[in-house]
């Protein structure tokens, strides 16, 4: 058993014989590359996600201006956060009218037929 064990601290000490001469020869190239890594798996993980973010963003906003322009016959405004504190009352008119409606019907028409073919 103290043959196998003799052994295996031979080995591991030239491993690590090995790896002190590979970073005294490197020097402090090994800490520099360390830090690359790492700010590179920060960077390659934060790009991925903003890229997706921004075309979401980019997406909702085409189909906003879209609802503003659909809407732009009723009282539909997106009320700013100083005027729901003054008057929260305001926030009832941030409802679409024309698209509350279609669902409103929608969902009654739908919820009818079910209950009559059920």
């Amino acid at each position: 058993m103290f043959d196998w064990i003799k052994k295996r601290m031979s080995k591991s000490i030239w491993y690590l014989l090995a790896t002190i001469v590979v970073a005294c020869a490197a020097g402090p190239e090994i800490i520099i590359s360390m830090e690359l890594m790492v700010l590179v798996e920060f960077l390659g993980a934060s790009t991925f996600v903003l890229m997706y973010v921004t075309g979401l963003k980019l997406f909702l906003s085409n189909l906003l201006n879209k609802l503003k322009q659909f809407e732009s016959g009723t009282f539909f405004f997106i009320p700013s956060l100083d005027t729901l504190k003054q008057m929260p009352a305001i926030a009832i008119h941030a409802m679409p009218e024309r698209t509350t409606s279609i669902g409103f019907v929608g969902f009654t028409s739908l919820t009818a037929l079910y209950v009559l073919l059920r």
